[in-house]
């Protein structure tokens, strides 16, 4: 039986996950974002308003990297108001690849690409939601083919809001994504597989791993708001 090799943890006030060695990663994260070599990400659980400022933030990483044995140099730092106790994730595999999607969710800040900016409004969201992904796969052993992964999931998550009559809170358009989204690829490259364009096999994967944890987590938000 095939299984990920990822450990995914969910602690007080953070949701971990643990890549079984150093990966080669790329992302806009609010800590260790960019082009990047990592053994973790810690998505860290704030408040609707987030960390009173950077400051905070880095000291909060800093304090759940000592609590959880995590090296800050090799971990990539997330932020949601999303309760992480809550993530949805999916492995798939094929030959010897493997994709696995680790995603939290939260939709109080989802936006359409279309909707005018909320800063030069004056306007500031009095909540954050925020859709944090994780994407992990052995294959990819070009920064050229993370990247056009980040492209695939991105698409993904938007199908996914689509599917799903996700609205913007604030024009009540067809929401894209929310105003916070990060996406995280991180990659082995231990199977040759430089890319993965929708023609391939891991394009595919990648999408599906996406659409069907972002499914999982728009569903759950639903249920939660019925109540």
């Amino acid at each position: 039986m095939k299984t990920s090799l990822l450990r995914v943890a969910v602690e007080p006030h953070c949701l971990i996950v643990r890549f079984p060695g150093m990966f080669d990663c790329v992302s806009w994260a609010s800590w260790k974002g960019g082009s990047v070599s990592a053994s973790a990400v810690l998505n860290c659980q704030v408040g609707l308003h987030g960390p009173d400022s950077p400051e905070v933030f880095v000291d909060e990483v800093g304090r759940l990297c000592r609590v959880h044995a995590l090296v800050p140099e090799e971990t990539i730092g997330l932020l949601t108001a999303a309760k992480v106790a809550a993530y949805k994730e999916c492995v798939l595999f094929s030959a010897d690849a493997w994709v696995h999607v680790v995603a939290t969710i939260g939709l109080a800040n989802a936006r359409s690409v279309l909707d005018e900016a909320d800063v030069e409004l004056g306007a500031g969201c009095s909540r954050a939601g925020t859709v944090n992904l994780v994407v992990a796969t052995n294959a990819l052993p070009l920064l050229e083919g993370r990247l056009q992964a980040v492209a695939i999931a991105a698409s993904a998550k938007t199908a996914a809001f689509r599917d799903h009559g996700v609205r913007s809170r604030k024009s009540h358009r067809s929401a894209d994504v929310t105003g916070t989204d990060c996406i995280v690829v991180a990659a082995s490259g231990e199977v040759m597989e430089d890319h993965c364009g929708l023609h391939t096999v891991l394009g595919e994967m990648i999408g599906r791993a996406v659409y069907a944890s972002v499914t999982q987590g728009i569903e759950a938000c639903s249920k939660a708001c019925s109540r």
